[in-house]
This record gives C-alpha cells, structure tokens and sequence, in this order.
C-alpha cells in the first residue's frame, strides 16, 4: 500500500492558490485508483477556531476531503499547534480518523512514529508554555463557548503574537531538540520519526534514528510518501504544482527506512 504525507499547508482565505492547489492534489490521487491512505500531520489550517465554523473557502477543502475518503482512500488527521480545535464534527464531515499526538503505525513491517513535531521544540520555553495552556481540555472548551466573532478575534490576535515571537528568536530555539526526538524514539521503540512543524523539509540519519521532516506549503508544494519502505519527498511550485499536478513534482529526498 502507498501512504501519503502532508502537514504545514496553513491553508486559508489568504491563499486560493494553495486551496487548489491541495484540490488539485486530492483529485489526482483519487484518479491513480490505488490501495492508499493520506496523513494530515497538523497545521492543515492557519487556524481554526471550531468546528462550528463554516465558510465559503472551506466548502471546497472539505469536499476534496470527503472525495477522498469516499473514494476509498484512509484518510488521517493529526492535531497540529494552529488546528487544535478540530473535533468530531469536523472529522465526521470529512471522513477522517483521528490519531493522537506521537501515534506509531506498521507500514511494510516496519514501526514508523507520526507527530506534529511542536513538541520537541524544548528549548523554545516560552512557546512551550503557550503550548501547554492552549492544549489543556479546560482551555479549549472554554475557548468554544465563546462568540464565533470572538473566537475569529483570538485566532488572529494568536496568529500575530506567533509571528512576533518567531521574529526575535533565532532558528536554532526554534528547531528540536534532539535528545527529545531520540527519548520518544526510544520510548515507542521506533527507529523513524515523520513529522512536520519547523519548516525545515529535510531528512536526518545517524546511527540511532532516521528524522523526516516534511515541508510546509508556501512557495512550494510538498507531499511524501512510502512505499515498499522506500520513504520519498517530494516538491513543486505552486504555479508549477497548478499546470502539472504531480507530474510537476520533483525527488527531493529519498530514503530505506531501517
């Protein structure tokens, strides 16, 4: 079976290109009528303030979802640090199944962890910090009790206070850490990690671990895969991306999981 990996699309009414872009996407791995399944690995949206919000630009993501699903394809979503709020609802409406935080999966004999990735980021403490009142259950219904307008309010007021933030920490606090990566390894007995989060698209092997970072959707389009154990990265332009779909897309990274 073929199995398909994206995060960090921060998809939004910013970006009708991207937007097709992930509907272009969709269509065409429908139409390649093959065993498959999708992960989502957080930070589908720039944000999402519940699933009680419904707007035009979002008909047509959901759609692409559900075609995707109903098409016979597995489609999984991961909790990212900007899509935390979505729940059941939402799920359902897509057809998505939802896998928890550091969530291993067997593919072709081999244990593989999936995880968002904001976790490992240990020396950046204050965002640690926001991480944790943001990911705490009393927060979050707390949050969803709240006015849809003031909802809109916060995710946007969040969304500035992070890009402020970023702006005055160096890149080096902004990655993992690595003996984090190594402890979860270890942990669920795993000698590969995929995740996405710091926008760092690349792939890091020693020894002791195999790290796939996956890339975030801006100027490029990015999707991995694995298939008879042999991970791969790929990447395009978006206007590249929107003339050629996957044809358009170039090997970045190639790997044998161990």
């Amino acid at each position: 079976m073929l199995r398909y990996f994206i995060s960090d699309l921060h998809l939004s009414d910013k970006r009708p290109d991207l937007i097709r872009a992930f509907v272009q996407m969709s269509e065409a791995l429908i139409a390649r009528n093959e065993a498959s399944e999708l992960y989502i690995l957080g930070d589908f949206y720039e944000a999402w303030i519940g699933d009680d919000y419904h707007a035009d630009w979002n008909t047509e993501i959901e759609n692409a979802l559900l075609n995707v699903s109903k098409a016979g394809i597995g489609l999984f979503f991961l909790h990212g640090n900007r899509d935390f709020l979505i729940g059941k609802t939402w799920l359902d409406r897509v057809g998505a199944t939802l896998i928890q935080e550091q969530t291993t999966i067997e593919l072709d004999g081999k244990s593989v962890l999936l995880t968002h990735g904001d976790e490992y980021c240990l020396e950046d403490t204050e965002y640690q910090a926001f991480r944790q009142t943001v990911r705490s259950p009393v927060w979050q219904e707390h949050i969803l009790t709240l006015p849809l307008e003031q909802r809109i309010a916060l995710a946007a007021q969040l969304r500035n206070d992070s890009k402020t933030m970023a702006s005055e920490k160096s890149l080096s606090i902004m990655d993992v850490t690595p003996s984090a990566v190594e402890h979860s390894l270890i942990q669920h007995r795993c000698n590969s990690v995929i995740h996405g989060h710091t926008h760092r698209p690349d792939l890091h092997q020693d020894s002791s671990y195999l790290r796939c970072v996956l890339g975030d959707w801006d100027e490029f389009v990015w999707l991995a895969s694995i298939e008879s154990n042999v991970y791969t990265q790929y990447k395009a332009s978006v206007d590249r991306f929107s003339k050629q779909v996957l044809a358009g897309l170039e090997e970045v990274h190639k790997v044998v999981l161990t």
